[in-house]
């Protein structure tokens, strides 16, 4: 699983436990650089926003990203760096179970999963 770039990357600084995420948790806007409020809820309204949009299928789902975002979860980052909307700083791990969660709600149901 990767962001809908094929040139998409996550990285894992373990010094400061920063994760690069790419688009994961993308929300529009302009929004303030850093947060510790609930990113998941800008993600989650996003995804649903996208789906009846000209952006729907934009993040691909697989069979693959449930575990995925379970291994990044596991990792215990502090920040979340985000390319697009606020970077979170908090409990990444808990972000990222709850974006698996909100992905599986929105996006597994129409790739069959």
């Amino acid at each position: 699983m990767c962001p809908h770039g094929w040139d998409a990357g996550l990285f894992f600084e373990e010094r400061d436990r920063t994760l690069l995420c790419s688009d994961l948790f993308f929300h529009p806007g302009d929004p303030e650089p850093l947060t510790g409020a609930d990113v998941l809820a800008r993600a989650r309204e996003s995804i649903v926003q996208n789906l009846s949009g000209p952006l729907a299928n934009d993040l691909p789902y697989t069979p693959y990203t449930d575990a995925t975002l379970r291994r990044l979860a596991a990792l215990q980052p502090q920040t979340l760096a985000l390319m697009h909307g606020s970077s979170f700083q908090g409990d990444g791990a808990t972000a990222l179970l709850g974006l698996a969660d909100a992905l599986r709600e929105h996006l597994g149901r129409s790739h069959g999963s």
